[in-house]
């Protein structure tokens, strides 16, 4: 049989259809560069929307971070990623779900290539998260181990004749140690080093499982190090030593010289003024004037963020903390994703190390009737303790990284008496006027007598039994053991409270999103992030209006800080005192700043300063 040569015309048809098609050639294939550098953010900043009113790259959050990773994953034109790693700041649980998202990537089969400059603790465990590791020749791998430091300030207050007053419930809830003692006390000590064992052993494993060693030589590796170049690529921890263009060589090498590099999944938002335009500022301001627009909404899950240490008012940012997560902003933000039809589930991202005993209550019952109404899922971040614990409680599910710091059930209260600084250093006297049997209850110019320190006491055991009733009335029967067991100020890593019912699984805030779209029975949907972040146009509008597009009110608190002589005196000194100090008196200086207006408060136990 002869066989028929196509006519011209089913060339024509065959010609079409090849074009039709998609190419699949790796020449066509992409790479999406990820570098890293500086913070990596929970919740969306307003620096956010300032970066995007003018096209320009927003800083990063986790989510997003993450989120692009799966969206690579996802996208059939990515081949692999070019992660490239510098000096990001994250926590040690934002680092286990940056390593989730890379692992994730590569069960596609697609490949990571990382970079570095220098390898610290942290950055060197992402890196071993990659396929291909390599080392910037003359350069070295400084995973020494953890290091932990806690700042104590009685010896500061006895020198300046200040008094701290400090009361706590439990042994273990040492959060006010710094101010009444000189080091840890023995609870303490215990409760420092068992948290430090959970995440050394953590991090440990991440570096084993990631470079295919066992735990012993990651150990052994740690214990020698700082290592030079050449040394790490001996033992194994890198697969090479070079310069970045030889790095940029091998990745071409691997996906393609004609490999197409791009550096974002997402599109940019900014908004496109044609400066050359004398009539396009016009446009620019029809649109200000214009507001918002309102269209129906697809089905989402909201995704409400906890940050910052916990106060009553409005979230703000801290004179000591990046972010204060407010009360009256929560409570909002929780009756705003309840009644909203679009919304189908919700999300709670805490990353707080608590704060106000009030506040935290406040949040925990408008989460809990948000939780009558809708799945609602809590993801823990880097640290959930004492008030992040307790607004954590009305979750269907608690989510923690195996690395997350959490627990720390208990209370403290206190306040510092000023009078021997004032009177007796400075010849600052005060006479003080009252009408009331306990209307000096708050001065700062004389301790509690026996009477008021009685109250204060039964008020302290009163908040605490409330603490493990909202502990029970949340956990119940899932609760491993005596509670008591678990409380009195013990703070756990996520494996350990998961061990202990004090959570219910291990994962991050991608998992956390997955099973709140499974519970609410979506496969295509939004994330709204709640608080709502101000959006390019809203401060466009605010600036040539003069008036805010949202509701706002100032938080109260803002008056006790400006008056709070510890921190008018110390703000001056902060930025010359060496970091890890600095960190840990902003913290302290936060913690005073709540106990300012509230003698009672759900802080974790104490704040590592790991590195």
């Amino acid at each position: 049989m002869v066989p028929r040569v196509p006519t011209r015309k089913t060339w024509l048809i065959l010609m079409a259809v090849a074009i039709a098609l998609p190419h699949t050639s790796l020449a066509a294939k992409k790479l999406l560069r990820v570098r890293l550098d500086g913070p990596i953010l929970e919740a969306p900043s307003e620096d956010a929307a300032l970066a995007a009113l003018f096209g320009a790259q927003p800083p990063r959050t986790l989510y997003n971070c993450t989120r692009e990773i799966q969206k690579a994953a996802d996208d059939a034109e990515i081949a692999g990623i070019a992660l490239i790693i510098e000096q990001p700041r994250m926590s040690f649980a934002q680092l286990e779900e940056m390593c989730d998202a890379l692992r994730d990537f590569r069960k596609t089969g697609k490949k990571v290539y990382a970079f570095m400059d220098y390898a610290s603790n942290g950055s060197y465990a992402l890196a071993a998260a990659a396929d291909h590791i390599t080392l910037a020749e003359y350069s070295g791998l400084e995973i020494v181990g953890l290091h932990a430091e806690l700042s104590y300030y009685r010896g500061l207050l006895d020198k300046l004749g200040i008094e701290p007053q400090m009361l706590h419930c439990g042994d273990y809830k040492s959060a006010m140690e710094p101010f009444m003692r000189t080091e840890p006390s023995e609870p303490a000590r215990e409760n420092i080093n068992w948290l430090l064992d959970g995440i050394f052993e953590r991090w440990i494993e991440l570096i084993a499982e990631g470079r295919g060693l066992s735990e012993e030589e990651v150990r052994a590796a740690v214990d020698a190090a700082p290592l030079h170049a050449d040394q790490a690529l001996e033992r194994k921890l890198v697969d090479a030593v070079s310069s970045f263009e030889d790095f940029k060589r091998r990745i071409h090498k691997e996906f393609g010289k004609d490999v197409e590099v791009v550096k974002s999944l997402s599109k940019r938002g900014g908004l496109e003024i044609d400066m050359n335009n004398p009539f396009a500022m016009f446009e620019l301001f029809g649109e200000i004037l214009a507001g918002d627009q309102a269209g129906e909404r697809k089905p989402g899950i909201a995704l409400i963020y906890i940050e910052g240490p916990i106060a009553v008012g409005t979230n703000q940012s801290g004179p000591f903390a990046s972010a204060m997560a407010g009360s009256t902003t929560l409570r909002a933000a929780f009756i705003k994703a309840a009644e909203d039809d679009a919304v189908k589930a919700v999300v709670v991202r805490v990353d707080s190390p608590g704060g106000s005993a009030l506040a935290s209550d406040i949040i925990w019952k408008a989460a809990r009737r948000c939780a009558s109404e809708k799945p609602l899922i809590v993801s823990m971040g880097g640290v959930a303790g004492s008030g992040g614990y307790y607004v954590s409680l009305p979750g269907d599910v608690i989510f923690a990284d195996a690395s997350t710091i959490t627990a720390s059930i208990g209370v403290v209260g206190g306040k510092l008496v000023w009078n021997g600084l004032f009177a007796d250093k400075l010849g600052i006297t005060t006479t003080e006027f009252d009408r009331g049997a306990h209307a000096g209850l708050s001065s700062m110019n004389r301790p509690w007598n026996e009477e008021e320190l009685a109250w204060i006491t039964d008020y302290l055991n009163r908040v605490y039994a409330q603490f493990k009733g909202r502990v029970m009335e949340s956990r119940g029967d899932r609760i491993k053991g005596d509670l008591e067991e678990h409380a009195g100020g013990r703070v756990f890593t996520g494996r350990q409270a998961l061990e202990r019912g004090l959570i219910d699984r291990i994962g991050g805030l991608s998992d956390a999103i997955a099973l709140a779209a499974q519970k609410a029975g979506l496969d295509d949907y939004e994330v709204y992030v709640l608080p709502e972040q101000k959006e390019p146009i809203d401060i466009l509008r605010e600036m040539f209006s003069g008036e805010p597009s949202k509701d706002e009110f100032e938080i109260s608190g803002s008056a006790a800080v400006a008056s709070n002589p510890l921190v008018s005196a110390t703000l001056p000194l902060l930025q010359k005192l060496a970091p890890q100090q600095s960190g840990n008196l902003r913290r302290a200086l936060t913690t005073l700043m709540i106990l300012d207006r509230e003698r009672v408060g759900c802080f974790m136990p104490f704040d590592l300063a790991i590195r």
